[in-house]
């Protein structure tokens, strides 16, 4: 497999530049069979209600979640985990649009052109100034065309977006939330509570922790393997760049009708322009793969003839990468994986700055440390195993203590000198609106919000250690926006329940189409 890219590298490498700067999926089709070889266009991908899709449909079905991506229709979005499948490697998308226009057909929607456009017109894609404009329009149709699409394209995803949004309502129409249900979850939601906080630092644990030699030399015999200096490898790379994007300067408010007559004629000068740059991009990096891979050759040498620039990094660790590199999670996986003695120089490698070609010029490996060298992070290790296990102790043994003093009618206060706990000022609290000064408010309201007056929370964890949140108060206050308060919890309530109901319906559709898929999916990135 990897013989066959490396033979045919000046194709693929020009398509998927293309693909990758446009952010358009690829399927990672692969025949299964004896051996793997990578799928034709014409091949079969998959089967659905008994009807068999090649790849060369599945690729144009993808590029349909590109489209909508492109248009800002991101309400389609919500297809992608309308029926989910694990095997499917995050392609639901395209095996429930299948689904979807097969309900459509069988339900009658079949949305006109007409309404296609006005649907299309609505889209934050196409408006400026809250109105839509003609010129956005024909700019994105313009750069649809660029990659193989066109009008029709956006025509169809309006009518896929519009069947969706028909079909959700006929499932969910006739669910109405209960008023009861709804008066619950906003109290719930709305409510402020009083609360007093216990604090345990875990570092005053750590304190206490006493550690034995001998604990220290079991735990190091049983994990001796993870205590190993980290591999170092130095490099030399060349880093093919990614074409700049041209700034346009800002026409002056005189000049700005006139801008406007030439921006069609700009941004397709400047797309001309940067297709021209990324093939030259691309053509730099072919000839240097195509020389890497000559009997013999040395990356100087290729350096020099080509008359590229190499930048050289020395010795460092995969999570101590250098500044210039340090961003570069794919270079780095790529680095710390080359094998420098059956592959000098690597293959391209596409980075967030352009294309990486490096080579290994110098390996320190992982070595084993002994005990004297890396005694004290052991202890540091059992003393934080040791913290965590007294602190949780304590704060189980304390809430235990607090909850069964508050059952025989004893105050909070007292019950917190009794224990010589730390009890904070009394602050107030509202589930949907927790204080943005108040630590670690979020996980406070998320456990407070079950817990009743007069009552422990759970321990709730902390960056420091945990903590223990006492609710002495729940009100529901007056509030001058309780109308809109209650109208929202409904049709967010609502909205859950409709969303729910129709992902089980759209799951039961799915299971009927009797997916098959015929070849092999990669994961898909």
């Amino acid at each position: 497999m990897l013989e066959f890219f490396r033979r045919h590298r000046g194709a693929f490498l020009t398509t998927l530049t293309i693909i990758i700067i446009l952010s358009f999926s690829v399927w990672g089709g692969w025949k299964s069979g004896r051996g793997e070889q990578m799928a034709s266009s014409s091949d079969p991908a998959f089967n659905m209600y008994g009807k068999e899709y090649s790849v060369a449909k599945m690729q144009r079905l993808e590029r349909y979640q590109q489209v909508a991506g492109m248009l800002q229709m991101y309400d389609l979005f919500a297809l992608s985990s309308a029926a989910q499948e694990p095997e499917t490697k995050g392609r639901d998308f395209v095996f429930n649009l299948v689904v979807l226009q097969h309900q459509m057909d069988k339900l009658g929607i079949h949305p006109s052109d007409a309404e296609a456009k006005a649907e299309l017109e609505k889209q934050p894609g196409f408006q400026e100034e809250g109105k839509f404009s003609p010129q956005r329009a024909y700019n994105l149709q313009q750069m649809l065309g660029m990659y193989g699409m066109n009008a029709a394209d956006m025509l169809d995803v309006a009518k896929i977006s519009i069947g969706f949004k028909r079909i959700q309502e006929l499932i969910g129409k006739n669910y109405v939330p209960s008023p009861i249900e709804t008066e619950k979850a906003y109290a719930s939601r709305n409510q402020t509570l009083k609360i007093q906080t216990i604090n345990f630092a875990l570092d005053d644990f750590k304190k206490t922790a006493q550690v034995k030699d001998e604990e220290i030399k079991k735990y190091y015999d049983e994990n001796k393997e993870t205590y190993k200096t980290t591999e170092k490898r130095a490099l030399s790379y060349v880093l093919f760049e990614n074409p700049k994007d041209e700034v346009k300067p800002e026409p002056k408010d005189a000049a700005k009708d006139a801008a406007k007559k030439d921006a069609a004629a700009e941004e397709k000068k400047l797309a001309e322009d940067r297709q021209k740059k990324m093939k030259e991009q691309v053509d730099r990096v072919n000839k240097f793969n195509d020389a890497s891979i000559l009997p013999g050759a040395k990356f100087d040498d290729i350096v020099k003839n080509l008359k590229e620039k190499a930048e050289t990094i020395p010795l460092f660790t995969n999570d101590a990468a250098p500044a210039s590199i340090k961003d570069e999670a794919d270079l780095l996986k790529a680095v710390f994986a080359q094998d420098k003695d059956t592959r000098p120089i690597s293959d391209p490698v596409k980075g967030t700055k352009g294309y990486y070609i490096f080579t290994v010029t110098n390996i320190e490996k992982s070595q084993q440390q002994d005990l004297a060298a890396v005694k004290d992070k052991v202890k540091d290790v059992l003393a934080g195993q040791k913290a965590q296990e007294a602190m949780s102790k304590a704060v189980n043994e304390a809430r235990t203590a607090l909850q069964e003093g508050l059952k025989a009618g004893k105050k909070i206060d007292d019950l917190a000198k009794e224990k010589k706990l730390t009890l904070s000022a009394v602050k107030e609290l509202t589930i949907s609106e927790p204080p943005t000064d108040l630590p670690n408010a979020f996980q406070i309201a998320r456990e407070a919000e079950k817990t009743a007056a007069g009552e422990i929370t759970k321990a709730v964890d902390t960056d420091t250690g945990a903590q223990l949140v006492y609710v002495s108060a729940r009100e529901l206050r007056k509030r001058d926006d309780s109308v809109a308060l209650r109208k929202n919890t409904e049709d967010r309530n609502a909205s859950q329940e409709r969303n729910r109901l129709f992902n089980a319906w759209f799951t039961g559709r799915r299971q009927e189409a009797a997916l098959h898929v015929q070849v092999k999916m990669d994961d898909k990135s």
